[in-house]
């Protein structure tokens, strides 16, 4: 049996675009689960507005960098870590781009590659890029002003940091887009085709 931990934001969470959460079986980490079948345990640990290593001064406890070894050793030993980050880093008030969110990503994985206190095992590393952003609406545009052009950036910078680690590396981009209905947030098909490509992703790396 092997263990996936999905170490997201509110797209891995599940947040339907303008508001709410999907249901269980809709969110991308529990599609996947089935597609690998249920010997497999797809665990989702996103949460809203978590950013790769910055601290928010609006929501708390967001930073992700801080709360990725507590969650490694809570869902120990983890064989595959997906690290799906840097879409709430481009918010405004951070003043950073996709190229500091790469780094970002890259502090995770230095994290998640250090020693423990149980013997537990590095977990195999999937960087996924997180999608484009569209044309935020409602209480998003505010927040992700300017986030459009930067988030064209994800792929580049994602893929060279994860090829320099020597992580799996997925460009969510390349299959998906965003709802048009707040710019930012996955509609149910979109979980589909990320649950689908990162299945054909991972599958090698596991044993039937």
């Amino acid at each position: 049996m092997a263990t996936i931990l999905c170490y997201g934001d509110s797209l891995t969470w599940g947040s339907i675009p303008n508001g709410g959460r999907y249901p269980k079986h809709l969110r991308w980490p529990s599609m996947l689960n089935d597609l690998l079948g249920h010997r497999h345990e797809v665990i989702n640990f996103g949460l809203p507005g978590r950013t790769t290593l910055w601290n928010d001064p609006f929501l708390e406890g967001r930073n992700g960098l801080a709360y990725l070894q507590a969650a490694l050793e809570t869902f120990g030993s983890v064989d595959i870590l997906i690290l799906m980050l840097g879409t709430n880093d481009l918010k405004r008030h951070f003043n950073v781009g996709a190229y500091e969110a790469s780094k970002g990503i890259e502090k995770l994985i230095e994290r998640s590659r250090m020693p423990n206190s149980h013997g537990f095992p590095s977990p195999t590393l999937v960087v996924v890029a997180p999608p484009n952003i569209l044309s935020p609406m409602g209480s998003l545009a505010a927040n992700f002003d300017g986030a459009i052009e930067k988030s064209q950036h994800f792929h580049q910078h994602y893929q060279d940091m994860a090829i320099h680690n020597n992580c799996l590396f997925l460009n969510s981009a390349g299959i998906l887009q965003p709802s048009e209905v707040d710019g930012v947030h996955l509609d149910s098909s979109a979980n589909e085709q990320l649950a689908r490509a990162l299945f054909d992703l991972i599958k090698p790396n596991i044993s039937s």
